[in-house]
């Protein structure tokens, strides 16, 4: 039997909301290997991390989660900040291999971690003011995925500006473009990649707040969320805020649609297919230049 017209369009709805809440998740991802040129594979583990201190704070103080990002955004700006001096800086320069096996081995860290002090049972925050649907009539919306999705937008759109509009922005781009002409040219590249990285951990804590009011928490979600934001980067081809939107709600519709018209086990495979069939047509991504 085929699903309806409704369950359908209910999906891409649902896919459209996820997608954003996914760009959020891939942005920090983008621009600390956009600016600094580090693959940070334990990038999904600190958003795994942050859902536990989410789930944990929400239900200590009987909140809703997306409150605890007044938390998790500056611990998480202060533990990136700590890992890029403890951790990061001494590879930078070195071979991509050294580096992939100090971010894969922060990644394992973290989820052992998890495993060890919560185990691998799903945890869920007991109480979100956002957890209710609003009836539409040919879809129904979900408060909480709807709240999730336009904060993305709006954080993703703030960091653009960032980017684009400020002095902080012109130096990071600079130093994107070439570390050594910019350090001619007065900035302080030690400090911009500092900043760099405690910005892209300190959005994982805020995106974890946002997963959390309708999502679970479990020590493989880092992994899932890992892959599937460096897919969503590789789509858009690093083509910008707009590559990123397009190719994060491009996911989340695929993800979608394939839960209501295929098998929630098969939801994750489904985008990472269409990712090597797209790379194979378009190695430079859907929105990459070239």
């Amino acid at each position: 039997m085929l699903p309806s017209s409704n369950l359908i369009l209910q999906s891409v709805l649902d896919g459209v909301f996820l997608g954003f809440l996914y760009s959020l998740m891939a942005l920090g991802l983008s621009l600390v290997f956009g600016v600094m040129g580090i693959i940070n594979f334990a990038h999904g583990d600190f958003i795994m991390l942050g859902s536990y201190l989410v789930w944990i704070l929400a239900n200590s103080l009987r909140s809703d989660p997306s409150l605890m990002s007044v938390i998790t955004v500056p611990l998480f700006f202060t533990i990136g900040a700590a890992i890029y001096v403890a951790i990061i800086r001494p590879v930078l320069g070195k071979e991509p291999l050294i580096q992939i096996a100090v971010t894969v081995g922060v990644g394992y860290v973290l989820q052992n971690l998890a495993l060890m002090m919560f185990r691998a049972e799903p945890r869920a925050v007991q109480i979100s003011y956002l957890n209710f649907y609003v009836n539409l009539g040919l879809v129904s919306v979900h408060t909480a995925k709807l709240t999730s999705a336009l904060l993305s937008l709006f954080i993703v759109l703030g960091v653009h500006y960032l980017l684009t509009k400020t002095w902080v922005g012109l130096a990071i781009r600079a130093t994107a473009y070439d570390k050594e002409i910019a350090s001619l040219m007065g900035i302080n590249v030690g400090k911009i990649f500092l900043l760099v990285f405690g910005l892209g951990i300190s959005l994982t804590g805020l995106a974890a707040s946002l997963w959390m009011t309708f999502g679970q928490a479990d020590p493989y979600i880092g992994s899932s969320f890992g892959l599937l934001t460096w897919v969503i980067i590789a789509l858009g081809g690093l083509g910008g805020v707009s590559g990123l939107l397009a190719s994060s709600i491009i996911v989340g519709v695929i993800q979608s649609l394939t839960m209501t018209l295929v098998s929630p086990s098969v939801s994750l495979a489904i985008p990472y297919i269409v990712f090597i069939i797209v790379l194979w047509f378009r190695p430079q991504g859907l929105f990459g230049k070239g």
